[in-house]
This record gives structure tokens, C-alpha cells and sequence, in this order.
């Protein structure tokens, strides 16, 4: 395979995924608290030399990663009192089946059969001593403070766990708004709930359309590029045939 093929392949491959994470983005657009990602690029750089002795330099282009963006997305009303914004760089704290921790920015709260307030996930909220939160079918009036403390007509019911990552970056997305993590978490500082509202995406339609646009014109400079090596290296074999 030729240098330009390497070359324009490599591309067309890092295009590719660029135009995956955008369509996912932009389908994520109404999804709570969802955080946009970039594709990362990185370029290697070889010295070759061709045949008639010249050395020439042939860059080819490797995608090795997502970048999030966290930046936080505007709240909105909902009027549910499950509902809650984190403000902040803070994540709740859940506990799946398999007794794995998962952190959430999604507020959408529920109350499940059993009584325990549960994330979007279906995986119990844990509070500050890593314990699930039950409610009883007497507790009315439900209020979150803005520390994360539950209370009810029948009194105080706990305080959500709220932490902190110093690369969130280094989460790891496992769906439904959930992530699990590599480095330990910190007790969140300078975090804020507000009851009754949720946070949007973070993601701009008219940002992720025009770079979907952009992607899809550089994949088809690509391909026409790659279509005129075809070209030239098959002319090349059928003047050389003639000889």
C-alpha cells in the first residue's frame, strides 16, 4: 500500500469516529445532564524515502480518545420534587447490583418498590455512610436541602452523598448517565442541590451541526484524494504496460 493510501486512510478512519461521538452528541441534546465530547487527535510524523532517493515526510493522523466536556448545562423546572441540579462540580453516589459505586450527575430520582430512593439507573442513591436512603409510605412533604439533607414530615431521612474527582476526565461512561471511576472520590466542596429542577446537556445543535459538516467535507476531500491515486497509479500501470 502506498504512502498517500496510509495517509488518506488514516483520515478517513479519524473522520469517521469524529462524525460517531458528533451524532452522539447531537443525540444526546435532550438527555439530563450530558456532558458533549470531541474526539482527540494526535499526528505521527515518518520519514520515508521514496525511490528516487528523496526523503519525504508522510503524516498520518490516529484518533485516541474522547474529550468531555464538563462544563455545566442550564437547570430548568420540573416541579418533582425527586428532581434535583447539582451545582457544581459534584456527582451523587450509587450502588449497582454487583455492590459497584457509580456516580451520576442525572437528578432524576425515584422511589422504587421497596421504598429506596433510587437514580435513573434503577440503582439505589447512597448517603453520606454509603448506605441506601428508604423512605416509608408516612413520609410526606419531601424536601432536599441544598447540602443534600432529606427530610420529611416525619423529620431528617438522611443526606446524599455528594463527591468530587480531581480528572473527571478520567470517568468512565457505563450508560444512563453513569459513570464508574479509576481514581478515589473526594467529599464534593462548594456543591449546591436545587429541589425541583434539572440540569440540560451541555450540548449547542448549531455547534455539533457545523462541525458534522465540516467532518463530512474533509472525509470527502479524502475519498476524491484517494480516488485520484487510484487513478494516477492505474494510468501509471497501463502506460507502463504498453512499453
Amino acid at each position: 500500500m502506498d504512502n498517500t493510501t496510509l495517509v488518506t486512510l488514516s483520515r478517513q478512519g479519524a473522520m469517521a469516529r469524529s462524525m460517531d461521538v458528533i451524532a452522539n452528541n447531537l443525540a444526546n441534546l435532550n438527555t439530563t445532564a450530558y456532558k458533549t465530547e470531541t474526539v482527540l487527535f494526535e499526528q505521527y510524523v515518518q520519514e520515508v524515502i521514496d525511490d528516487d532517493g528523496v526523503t519525504q515526510e508522510v503524516t498520518l493522523v490516529n484518533d485516541y480518545g474522547n474529550l468531555r466536556d464538563t462544563q455545566e448545562g442550564s437547570f430548568y423546572e420540573t416541579g418533582n420534587d425527586l428532581n434535583i441540579a447539582i451545582q457544581g462540580n459534584g456527582y451523587l453516589v450509587t450502588e449497582t447490583a454487583d455492590r459497584e459505586l457509580q456516580y451520576t450527575r442525572n437528578g432524576v430520582l425515584r422511589l422504587d418498590a421497596d421504598g429506596q430512593l433510587v437514580a435513573a439507573s434503577g440503582d439505589p442513591i447512597l448517603d453520606a455512610d454509603n448506605q441506601p436512603i428508604t423512605l416509608s409510605t408516612t413520609d410526606y412533604n419531601f424536601k432536599i436541602g441544598k447540602d443534600g439533607t432529606i427530610s420529611t414530615s416525619n423529620g431528617p431521612r438522611g443526606k446524599l452523598q455528594l463527591v468530587s474527582f480531581e480528572n473527571e476526565q478520567n470517568l468512565r461512561k457505563v450508560g444512563n448517565g453513569s459513570f464508574t471511576a479509576t481514581e478515589a472520590s473526594t467529599p464534593a466542596e462548594g456543591v449546591t442541590l436545587v429541589q425541583g429542577m434539572l440540569e440540560r446537556s451541555n450540548v449547542s445543535s448549531i455547534l455539533e451541526m457545523t462541525k458534522m459538516i465540516d467532518v463530512s467535507r474533509s472525509y470527502q476531500s479524502a475519498a476524491k484524494a484517494m480516488q485520484t491515486n487510484g487513478d494516477l497509479v492505474r494510468k501509471a500501470i497501463r502506460e507502463l504496460g504498453t512499453i
